[in-house]
């Protein structure tokens, strides 16, 4: 009797990428990009919602990707992060649903792991 194979981990393969927002001392604006893990999504939401979010002890939520100061990264900034995250970067700025991704994300690999075992137990 075999085990069964465990859930697919979003955490696994996916990050929710962010652009945070906020002030230095001194009120030096900057940015930040983050990527969320999609099971720590909600909690990051939270923690940014309640002024609590702190950048220094981000680990528990994803990575910090690169950060700096000014208003907005420059456009070559969000292009690289858009390239090593393997996403279009016009999205990165439009409303998304990221349990709605993610779900859609996890159900391709799901399917794959599907075909591949099939695919084994037919040779």
């Amino acid at each position: 009797m075999t085990d069964p194979q465990p859930a697919v981990n979003p955490d696994d393969f996916a990050r929710v990428i962010i652009l945070v927002y906020g002030v230095l001392e001194g009120n030096v604006p900057f940015w930040c990009y983050v990527a969320v893990k999609p099971t720590q999504y909600q909690k990051f939401l939270d923690a940014q919602k309640e002024g609590v979010l702190n950048l220094y002890e981000f680990q528990p939520f994803g990575e910090v990707i690169i950060s700096g100061q000014g208003n907005q990264p420059p456009d070559a900034v969000t292009l690289k992060v858009a390239e090593v995250y393997q996403t279009d970067p016009s999205k990165f700025f439009q409303p998304v649903d990221p349990e709605a991704e993610i779900a859609r994300k996890v159900e391709e690999i799901e399917k794959k792991k599907k075909k591949k075992k099939d695919e084994a137990g037919s040779a």
